[in-house]
């Protein structure tokens, strides 16, 4: 088993490690969330990434989006692309500078997990479709200002993202650290279930209040009506 690893083999074991090793997620949006999710991901050395973003980096961006630098012309699936090989070169990295829409969902078929790192409703919308029509579990993560939340749909077992949150969109306000910490607790969902380790947020979601330190984690069902899960039998 690689030294690389060795600090983390003790907490998803040599199974779970050859499991991270087997398992391709696809990382939808490469800004704050994304940038952070991804990293940890390589880090631990899950097999492969599949990133998806239209957008190039700004300058408004680099206070939390650090695999960006000032002056960068390529896009941020690109960029990222670079960084993460840079980070762990085992692990297999496949970039699309586009943005989500109908016609291109099929670039997350290959994938094991979903990870939705997005800041509009319309694309999240797009993504939570795939991954009910799909069958593929999603990682949900949003950040606004001080507040977060993270959740994990498992299609015909969890609520979907309809059933959550409707038409809400996240606000274009944040802050490095608040970002981070949402991505990285993410990014330890993705984990859990890529290694078998743990209990995911299926069925519960983790609302966050940094600015008064609150962390409450409250189960929620799926709502038999909606209109993209509401078809699905209960697992």
């Amino acid at each position: 088993m690689n030294a690389r690893y060795g600090r983390q083999i003790p907490i998803v074991g040599a199974e779970g490690m050859e499991r991270l090793r087997g398992t391709t997620v696809g990382v939808v949006g490469c800004g704050g969330l994304g940038t952070t999710l991804a990293t940890s991901l390589a880090a631990a050395g899950i097999g492969g990434l599949v990133l998806i973003d239209g957008d190039r980096p700004e300058i408004t961006d680099l206070n939390r989006q650090f695999a960006y630098r000032e002056g960068t012309t390529s896009s941020k699936a690109h960029e990222l692309s670079r960084w993460l090989s840079s980070v762990n070169p085992q692990v297999a990295v496949e970039a699309h500078a586009e943005h989500l829409d109908a016609g291109n969902t099929g670039l997350l078929s290959g994938c094991d997990i979903l990870a939705d790192c997005l800041d509009n409703m319309r694309s999240r919308k797009l993504l939570n479709r795939f991954a009910v029509d799909s069958g593929k579990p999603l990682v949900h993560a949003g950040v606004s200002h001080l507040h977060g939340q993270v959740t994990v749909v498992i299609p015909g077992r969890t609520p979907c993202l309809e059933c959550l949150f409707g038409d809400t969109d996240d606000e274009d306000a944040s802050i490095s650290a608040a970002v981070m910490l949402i991505a990285s607790v993410e990014a330890m969902e993705v984990l859990k279930l890529a290694a078998g380790t743990g209990e995911p947020l299926a069925g519960r979601i983790l609302t966050v209040d940094l600015g008064g330190n609150a962390f409450d984690v409250t189960e929620v069902r799926r709502d038999p009506s909606c209109a993209v899960c509401g078809h699905l039998r209960d697992r």
